[in-house]
């Protein structure tokens, strides 16, 4: 005789294997990680072009990230910039991070380092350039986002301290401290060429090999440190998923469109009584904070715990799989990729990987254990139902039934194909009046 699917114990299972990983992912994030000390690699590279070109917030958490990593291994940090430039706040945090590194700083300009570009270049050690490379235009813009109108910004409270930057940046590296306010006032725009006579360039080069050539034997005195650079090799470090994941969200265009949908689609929704979908439009609205001042550990905590509650409401409340589950599980796989983690090239100590692997068996093994057991209990104990008139059997509509229409019924913890004359919404309860063959019959609750 067919049971009853029990797929709602299964959802279960997967529901507290989520929840697992997820405390997980939570523990390595704030694990600060060891890196490894014996590679061959005497030097670490990162580029900031393509997806990654514009100067934002991710791209700031992925030079910071850069720079942690060769300070801890001792190395030079090799930069590979081109770009059109980006945002005033991440290219300043940029600069003052780079203006304070303990290890070299080498950028590497093949193509362009236009604006914001123009400041991290300026605060490199050593700016190398190609020959038709090109630095400069650095004045301030403001872009409307609704006509797409770009103003230039000349109010000296905005451009005196970007000025002020570029001074310092120009004392710090002994480059031409009068040119480099040209960049601003005058939106001065060097060749690589142009740069190396004018004091804005170190040296020349037309690739990354041969920026290792033309800096090799050159003596830097950093923070009372003397570094002779000797580079022969170098580990690119690519940038973690989370920053592809930010530079995604954070894109003006997709940030807007998600904005819309989800203060709109709210509003649309409770008016029109349809509250089974504010799941979706609350999702939205969580990931169009991304592009606020909002900390990104924050948002994607945020969204991990909406997706637990989510899941937990639709496996234990609401029995099913609907918009609740299917929100739930996106909530999550968003803040999972939202959660800054060790990139591939970290190493975790003995103990962190250790505690790793605990939690990974132990959830894995918890996992299939508990529904190994739900599959031997319900092979045990086969359970059905007999229809008996001076006996009522109750249950709950999952599906909408109605006049030819079958759906699922929940009695007793199992789901049971069942039909109707009446129509039957979701979460109503019903009774039992007649059995056909693995099919039964109900009506709404007398």
């Amino acid at each position: 005789m067919a049971r009853a699917v029990h797929n709602i114990e299964i959802l279960r299972s997967l529901y507290i294997f989520t929840i697992t990983l997820c405390l997980f992912v939570i523990s390595v994030s704030i694990t600060e990680p060891v890196f490894a000390r014996n590679s061959s690699y005497n030097a670490v590279l990162i580029r900031i072009e393509g997806y990654t070109s514009l100067i934002d917030t991710p791209v700031q958490e992925y030079v910071q990230r850069a720079l942690r990593f060769a300070e801890e291994r001792r190395v030079p940090l090799l930069i590979y910039l081109d770009t059109y430039g980006g945002y005033l706040d991440p290219a300043l945090n940029i600069v003052n991070t780079l203006l304070e590194s303990k290890v070299p700083i080498i950028v590497y300009v093949k193509n362009k380092a236009y604006s914001a570009g123009t400041l991290i270049a300026l605060a490199s050690h050593i700016l190398v350039m190609s020959k038709n490379g090109v630095i400069g235009a650095a004045q301030p813009v403001s872009i409307n986002p609704v006509t797409g109108e770009v103003v230039f910004v000349n109010e000296s409270k905005i451009v005196n301290p970007i000025i002020k930057v570029l001074e310092i940046c120009a004392s710090a590296r002994n480059r031409n401290r009068t040119l480099v306010k040209r960049f601003v006032y005058e939106n001065v725009v060097l060749t690589g060429e142009e740069a190396l006579k004018f004091g804005i360039a170190n040296v020349l080069a037309e690739s990354l090999e041969e920026v290792l050539r033309v800096v090799r034997g050159v003596e830097l005195n950093i923070s009372g440190t003397l570094w002779r650079l000797d580079i022969d090799s170098y580990e690119e470090l690519k940038p973690g998923i989370d920053i592809y994941a930010l530079v995604f969200l954070r894109n003006s265009a997709v940030n807007s469109i998600l904005l819309f949908i989800g203060i709109f689609g709210t509003l649309i929704l409770i008016t029109s009584g349809r509250l089974e979908l504010l799941p979706i439009t609350i999702l939205l609205l969580l990931l169009a904070l991304v592009g606020s001042d909002i900390s990104n550990r924050v948002i994607s905590l945020l969204l991990m715990a909406l997706g637990a509650v989510m899941l937990f409401i639709e496996l234990f409340i609401t029995p099913g799989f609907g918009i609740l589950g299917i929100s739930g599980i996106l909530s999550l796989i968003f803040g999972i990729l939202l959660t800054p983690l060790p990139t591939a090239s970290y190493v975790v100590d003995v103990t962190t990987l250790w505690r790793a692997l605990v939690i990974i068996s132990c959830s894995t093994g918890s996992l299939f254990l508990f529904i190994l057991y739900k599959s031997i209990k319900a092979l045990r104990k086969p359970r059905t139902i007999s229809y008996a008139p001076e006996r009522k059997i109750i249950g709950k509509a999952v599906d909408k039934l109605g006049s030819g229409t079958k759906g699922f019924v929940m009695i007793d913890g199992e789901l049971w194909i069942a039909e109707s004359d009446e129509v039957i919404e979701p979460g109503e309860e019903v009774e039992v009046v007649e059995r056909k063959g693995f099919v039964i019959k109900v009506r709404k609750k007398r």
